[in-house]
């Protein structure tokens, strides 16, 4: 990993496999959910073909990166992936987002459509439901209270039921590293949620010309098969694929799956 300032915040990143010489003209950008971190994305990115060029960075807020106050938003984390492009000379990408960061990688590719080769969104929304509103707040309550909470309260929302049953102890573990973690990750887990909820990209999506890919968990109860439909008909030419047997976390319940998909999606753009 590395790291670097951009527009004043420290961003940690991580560029691996073969960049100078890799076999897509434009390397894959990764882009994080809310709670990920650069680390989230390494099964899937073993499960590409070998050296295939990724580029993964934590967000202004996330767990590697600065946490400056807020506010945030979705156009000011685009801003940011764009200078730090600008910054390691990679000139477009096949952007790459999941849940938070599928709603940063369609906001990237309505601002800076030259810089952007195609684009895959991963369980997100393009507008808010009540149902999704009232689970966010939730979290921000929670984060605001008791680390522990907060995880409890997340995890129903974030896994399918069967990856829960089978990974309890991997989950419990995992529960225990985030009370571990300082006030300020809460602190920024807050202006980060406070930045989505301002979401409305809806009737902006046809501004979108890059090829794109829609993929959703299909038992994502979060940010449902429904919202992926509306972004899918929106966006021109979008395509959209049902994942099976996974939640929301669908890169982490079955990152090889992801893969070929998101291979399939950039590999001859």
């Amino acid at each position: 990993m590395a790291e670097m300032m951009v527009n004043g915040v420290r961003i940690v990143y991580e560029l691996s496999g073969e960049c100078d010489v890799g076999v897509l003209k434009a390397p894959i950008v990764l882009l994080n959910g809310i709670a990920m971190s650069i680390s989230h994305w390494k099964p899937l990115i073993a499960a590409l073909p070998a050296g295939t060029c990724c580029l993964s960075h934590d967000f202004r807020g996330q767990t590697l990166s600065g946490k400056p106050a807020g506010p945030y938003s979705l156009a000011m984390h685009a801003k940011d992936l764009v200078d730090l492009m600008d910054a390691l000379h990679i000139e477009r990408g096949h952007i790459v987002g999941t849940s938070y960061g599928s709603e940063v990688a369609m906001e990237f590719a309505m601002l800076y459509p030259e810089r952007c080769a195609s684009l895959v969104v991963i369980d997100g929304v393009s507008e808010l439901d009540p149902v999704l509103e009232a689970a966010v707040v939730s979290w921000m309550e929670a984060a605001r209270k008791d680390a522990r909470l907060f995880y409890k309260t997340m995890l129903p929302w974030t896994y399918s039921s069967n990856y829960i049953a089978a990974h309890r102890d991997m989950l419990t573990a995992r529960e225990d590293g985030m009370a571990a973690l300082p006030a300020e990750w809460f602190a920024a887990f807050v202006e980060l949620c406070k930045a989505f909820l301002k979401i409305n990209q809806t009737q902006r999506l046809k501004q979108i010309s890059c090829p794109a890919t829609v993929l959703v968990g299909e038992k994502d109860i979060l940010k449902h098969r429904g919202f992926s439909e509306i972004i899918a008909r929106n966006i021109p030419g979008a395509v959209m694929h049902v994942i099976p047997d996974a939640g929301h976390a669908v890169v982490i319940e079955r990152p090889a799956l992801c893969a070929e998909e998101i291979w399939q999606a950039v590999s001859l753009r």
